[in-house]
């Protein structure tokens, strides 16, 4: 499917887009508010200032995809696969991050405000500098290489992140 006829579709009111492949798709400054794009192929696609606001992003692969500026606020990422994902200043805030992977992933900048399930998240070799933690504090110069989720202890129950044994 190429990005026009999502957009026609979308635009006609169509929301469901469940398992679709949209690899390497490029669009830009797209408002796709409420979709549902859960198990989709989006590897290798540019969604650069698009708005997913309140989307269905469950299972979805975005591996090496280009996000930067999106806005993700409330949308269920959980079981999804951002492996080589650029997220730079995207919005992550309220999202549901249950299981997702961010494994080599850059979301220098990003805002992760009221991110529920960090835990249970795959962070290795993530680059999070001056990304907006859960707990709205900003780290600076935070690379977490050769760490896999973190380091569990270092988030709380609630979601916090206590980074005083990272190194930075």
């Amino acid at each position: 499917m190429e990005a026009e006829e999502v957009l026609q579709r979308y635009a006609a009111g169509q929301r469901n887009f469940c398992g679709v492949n949209l690899q390497g798709i490029y669009m830009r400054g797209v408002n796709l508010r409420g979709v549902n794009l859960s198990w989709a192929d989006l590897s290798k696609a540019s969604l650069m200032d698009v708005n997913l606001n309140e989307a269905d992003l469950r299972g979805t692969c975005f591996k090496e995809s280009f996000l930067i500026l999106a806005n993700l606020t409330e949308a269920d990422l959980s079981y999804a696969n951002f492996t080589s994902a650029y997220l730079t200043l995207a919005n992550l805030s309220q999202t549901n991050l249950n299981q997702t992977n961010f494994t080599k992933a850059n979301l220098t900048k990003a805002n992760l405000t009221g991110a529920r399930y960090l835990i249970s998240t795959n962070l290795h070799q993530v680059i999070i500098t001056d990304a907006i933690m859960p707990d709205g504090k900003v780290h600076s110069k935070m690379s977490l290489w050769k760490k896999t989720g973190i380091c569990l202890k270092s988030w709380t129950k609630n979601g916090f992140y206590n980074c005083s044994h990272v190194k930075q």
